[in-house]
């Protein structure tokens, strides 16, 4: 059998794949990595399952070779590597992905060997689906992430994602949700129906030279990422002038030398915004009609336009890195706007960044998503901000949020302790040690993740902090009053971090959130919930 991709990929629904891994006929083979994704990667892979967005093709070897090595586990789970066919169906590119998928979904915590079954491997993939959540980007929750004083109060409000290839435990599961919790169902239905309904390309490749498709699975991964539209664009292409993903590292760098915190953007990004100055579709897979339109000159405006980027956020945001971003989204949107117009007015794209971040414009879908970047492209020309999401401009207060490093409403929190924090102790527009970060003293552990509950504090402060003996100006900048100081003295904690996150969300209110709204000449309309 010659080596070959298939003309054809089929499309396969996740479901039926991982049934495929489940019974040993997609087998993992011992030259793939184990699982190593973060968290954050794994919950944004579900984000983007239940938004519908697609999270690119699996490659997978067809050969009759049956004497290749294969794991018996995925993460602490085992699966079946002793099934002999005709033909073998090995993983070639896609295990962090169908890993992630069939840890938190499948979750065959029964299979486990008993004496491992409550080891942090097995729990790290316990994920549940916070019903209640306004945003994407606090649907999935983590088991380490959750208060279990609050699941147990509410324990409807958090589906567990493995019920939702389990019918007749998902259907014991909604029938806790009282029946006036009605929009609870609703999002729970909307969520099985999303995994349920996905579906993932396949590319086969036929062989049965070991040798040949080893050499292939090593340069597929040389980089470190999977093969994806970048690559695919490099190959539609590439030419004795151009190779788009050399283009890309030598324009890297040359315009990010000087900001080694964004010298990491990923080539998927770049692909977007090369997308949206060329005029194409934000989620278009035309990849044919883009290759014929890039070039070097393109690929160099592409990051002359990330390193202004990098230098607005910066100077404008407090941003040090493209982390720190509430929504990848806003980059694109300002990045875009650097590059159709040579002046952009900093103070516009600021308060369209706060608004953006506050209002959950790109947390909900990739319509939404697509309409507040074209809102900004008439905002920063009128000066008035065209509101045509299909969602109202609601602000969500910090009542009842879990702080969660990667969500979009902590990172805007985030940005506005820092703020306080500048201002407060007298320190020039945001400049001050970079290095703070919300962190939780030791007499609010293992009492929730609530905001009101964190300082932001660096590593030396952290060690020696105590609350009652900060200075006048320490307390303005941590949003601590005489009224919270009395609620710490008789260890009211729960009654401390209430008011301290009212005093905050005022602060973001007063400070931030109108501003920006008034700015953008929207303030009539934003509610907050």
């Amino acid at each position: 059998m010659s080596f070959k991709f298939t003309m054809e990929p089929r499309v396969s629904y996740l479901s039926e794949l991982l049934k495929e891994i489940y019974e040993g006929f997609l087998k993992i083979p011992r030259f793939q990595r184990e699982l190593v994704w973060k968290p954050q990667q794994q919950r944004d892979l579900l984000c983007s399952i239940f938004e519908g967005l697609p999270i690119g093709a699996l490659l997978v070897w067809n050969t009759r070779l049956g004497n290749i090595n294969v794991y018996d586990r995925i993460g602490p789970f085992p699966v079946r590597s002793d099934v002999i066919s005709g033909s073998n169906l090995y993983l070639m590119d896609g295990l962090q992905r169908l890993s992630t998928l069939y840890g938190t979904l499948i979750y065959p915590v029964d299979e486990v060997e008993p004496s491992r079954r409550g080891s942090l491997k097995v729990k790290e993939l316990s994920v549940y689906c916070d019903l209640s959540a306004v945003d994407v980007e606090n649907l999935f929750l983590f088991e380490s992430e959750l208060d279990p004083n609050v699941r147990s109060k509410s324990k409807y409000v958090y589906m567990p994602l493995s019920l939702v290839f389990k019918s007749k435990e998902l259907l014991r599961f909604q029938r806790t949700i009282p029946t006036d919790k009605e929009e609870l169902l609703d999002r729970s239905d909307a969520i099985v129906t999303a995994f349920k309904n996905y579906k993932i390309p396949v590319i086969p490749l036929e062989s049965d030279d070991q040798a040949l498709v080893t050499k292939s699975f090593e340069r597929i991964n040389s980089r470190g990422t999977v093969m994806s539209e970048a690559h695919m664009l490099n190959a539609l292409s590439y030419s004795d002038e151009f190779d788009l993903l050399g283009s890309i590292e030598r324009n890297r760098e040359i315009f990010l030398e000087g900001v080694p915190k964004w010298r990491d953007i990923d080539p998927e990004f770049v692909l977007m915004l090369l997308k949206l100055n060329l005029g194409f579709e934000l989620y278009s897979k035309d990849t044919d009609k883009l290759a014929k339109s890039i070039n070097n000159d393109v690929v160099a405006e592409v990051f002359r336009a990330i390193s202004k980027l990098s230098l607005f956020a910066e100077r404008y945001l407090n941003i040090e890195s493209p982390a720190e971003f509430p929504y990848r989204l806003q980059m694109l949107g300002v990045a875009h706007a650097y590059m159709e117009r040579p002046k952009v007015s900093y103070i516009r794209l600021r308060s369209w960044f706060y608004i953006t971040t506050y209002t959950n414009s790109f947390g909900t879908t990739a319509r939404n998503s697509q309409r507040a970047l074209f809102d900004l492209k008439g905002y920063l020309t009128s000066g008035a901000l065209k509101w045509t999401l299909s969602h109202k401009p609601v602000i969500q207060s910090l009542d009842g949020i879990q702080v969660n490093t990667g969500a979009a409403r902590v990172k805007a929190w985030t940005l506005a302790l820092r703020k306080k924090y500048a201002s407060a102790l007298d320190y020039p527009d945001f400049d001050f040690d970079q290095r703070l970060s919300p962190m939780m003293p030791k007499e609010f552990k293992a009492r929730g993740r609530r905001p009101g509950f964190y300082f932001l504090l660096n590593a030396d402060q952290y060690k020696s902090f105590d609350v009652g003996s900060l200075s006048e100006d320490e307390f303005d900048a941590h949003f601590v009053n005489a009224k919270l100081l009395k609620l710490y003295a008789r260890k009211d904690y729960n009654g401390f971090a209430l008011e301290r996150e009212r005093l905050m969300f005022l602060y973001e209110q007063e400070n931030i959130i109108m501003p920006a709204a008034t700015t953008a000449k929207i303030h009539d309309m934003i509610k907050i919930d």
